[in-house]
């Protein structure tokens, strides 16, 4: 093989091989640090967020389609859960709202399909405020 050729090539096929062996990980949680002496308002999933679920969320969610928004099954069945209709995105993606189906769905983003809840009932601010808080910090099951 003439030696102008080869080492491109070379190149080339091994930057392909190495390429594919790259595994995504997703998206990695790295909390902000809050300033020194700076309150931090942490959302707590059963006190805060699980309410928002009963009252806006449950009546349609109680066990539809593997999304199970009671009390007791809510964050097993968001957290780190690909949605069934919208695969291969996930419901929620720990510290990142943007990437999560779940926030899409209740902040009126149509990009991934009808918002809800549906009727034009919308969650207030402050729910919205607080789904986003307890996205932002991790998804806890707290």
């Amino acid at each position: 093989m003439n030696r102008r050729i080869g080492v491109p090539l070379f190149v080339i096929v091994l930057s392909a091989i190495t390429g594919g062996c790259a595994k995504d990980e997703g998206p990695l949680f790295i909390p902000t640090p809050q300033p020194p002496g700076e309150p931090i308002d942490t959302a707590y999933f059963s006190l805060e967020v699980v309410p928002i679920f009963i009252e806006h969320c449950w009546v349609c969610h109680p066990d539809m389609g593997g999304l199970d928004l009671s009390p007791t099954a809510a964050h097993a069945s968001l957290v780190g859960v690909t949605s069934t209709n919208h695969a291969p995105a996930v419901r929620v993606v720990p510290g990142d709202p943007m990437a999560s189906v779940l926030w899409h769905k209740v902040s009126q983003s149509t990009e991934y399909g009808l918002p809800m809840p549906p009727n034009e009932t919308y969650l207030s601010s402050s729910e919205l405020q607080t789904i986003r808080n307890w996205i932002e910090q991790g998804a806890m099951d707290n």
